[in-house]
């Protein structure tokens, strides 16, 4: 097969949403299919990257490279951040000039060349308007629309406004496509509501590293947390659990919290300032080392409300053989998930003496160097690899031509 991918999110970018790609392009060439990848770079650039193909096509009102430094430095308004927010507003994603250029660049491919397969990925609008306008222009493919999240169901739309004008677009794509991709069965649910005739299947998120079955200990008990803080996902609770089993002297008064590659202003009670840890972030390779070797727990965090999501982080641990703490609902997808591989504990983000008694049973586990007893067989599913012979298979059986 000749496939095309069309992200927004890509190497080199460090983010769960480019690993995902990262994969299927990686794990696809090396089934023997020819890919080529367009996605969003600091200059427009083609390379080639694992036998991929890749077109870098730069985003005009704000580059990646850019908006990092912004971020980094906190600074909110700049006339690009400006012009990106009033675009953000008026068309609910300020990529939209960007999947024009996009569609530029694939519509020129296609007339070099042939392809049986285009996927495009979530950001929210403009990959898979590309490839919808691909198909209005008489492009003949198999259309994959990634959708990875929710879309008009993602609380980032959650004023009925904007959650009305992105649906308009989500039916377009679930209609149009041949394909619905999601990391999880709660999220195709959803879709299936929207548009029942469609095809549908659930392609999880994973690791891809080497699974890690010798477990070492810290010399102090650490907790780590890996990622950003945005919005709702707060460590405010978590905190608040950890301060009080300090007062209490429950767990060691030098017990650590290491907090890697967040940029988001955080508070922290002032009796544990000097047990919490700011770490810059770090190329997802030594986060996952500083996963296996710098800490004795692995915390998540996400508060009750959304349904099937089980974040990025979930895979880049379970094959640490480090505990988890999930602070998420026990019901949904990674409770579930967790109670399956034996990886680990969770807890409801709200319940305060719930996560104090979930860290005092990590607290137990590093004190007396105890190893949970991992499943590695359910572990192992959910390598990026196998989760991409899933889409490999599911597409061997309907294009059995190619």
């Amino acid at each position: 097969m000749n496939i095309l991918i069309i992200s927004k999110y890509f190497y080199p970018r460090n983010s769960i949403a480019s690993f995902r790609i990262n994969a299927f392009a990686k794990y696809i060439r090396n089934a023997g299919h020819s890919v080529t990848v367009i996605a969003e770079g600091d200059q427009d650039m083609d390379t080639e990257w694992n036998g991929c193909k890749v077109s870098y096509v730069k985003n005009k009102i704000m580059t990646v490279s850019y908006l990092r430094d912004k971020i980094k430095r906190r600074k909110r308004w700049t006339v690009r951040r400006i012009t990106a927010s009033l675009l953000n507003r008026i068309f609910l994603d300020y990529n939209l000039f960007w999947g024009f250029r996009v569609f530029k660049k694939a519509n020129k491919l296609f007339k070099e060349n042939r392809y049986d397969v285009v996927l495009s990925s979530y950001m929210p609008i403009s990959p898979h308007l590309a490839a919808l306008n691909l198909q209005l222009v008489g492009h003949k493919f198999f259309w994959i629309a990634d959708m990875r999240d929710e879309m008009s169901k993602h609380p980032y739309f959650s004023k009925k406004y904007k959650s009305a004008y992105i649906a308009i677009y989500e039916r377009l794509f679930l209609k149009n496509a041949d394909l619905v991709l999601s990391v999880s069965k709660p999220i195709l649910d959803d879709f299936r509501k929207m548009h029942s005739s469609s095809n549908y299947l659930e392609v999880r998120n994973g690791y891809d590293y080497e699974e890690v079955y010798d477990v070492n200990f810290q010399s102090k008990f650490t907790m780590g947390y890996i990622g950003q803080f945005y919005d709702k996902i707060k460590p405010d609770n978590w905190f608040h659990a950890f301060s009080e089993l300090i007062s209490e002297g429950r767990i060691p008064k030098d017990s650590i919290i290491k907090i890697i590659g967040n940029n988001m202003k955080i508070k922290i009670p002032d009796n544990i300032i000097n047990n919490v840890f700011e770490i810059e972030s770090v190329p997802h390779d030594e986060a996952i080392r500083i996963s296996t070797t710098e800490v004795d727990v692995l915390v998540m965090i996400h508060p009750l409300g959304r349904k099937g999501v089980y974040s990025g982080k979930i895979f880049d641990y379970l094959a640490t053989n480090k505990p988890i703490l999930a602070l998420y609902d026990p019901d949904d997808v990674v409770g579930d998930l967790l109670r399956e591989t034996r990886a680990g504990f969770t807890v409801k983000e709200s319940d305060i003496e719930g996560i104090k008694s979930m860290i005092l049973k990590c607290y137990s586990i590093w004190k007396n160097r105890e190893v949970l007893p991992r499943d590695w067989n359910k572990i192992k599913q959910c390598r990026r690899f196998n989760q991409t012979k899933i889409l490999l298979d599911y597409l061997s059986e309907h294009l059995p031509n190619q």
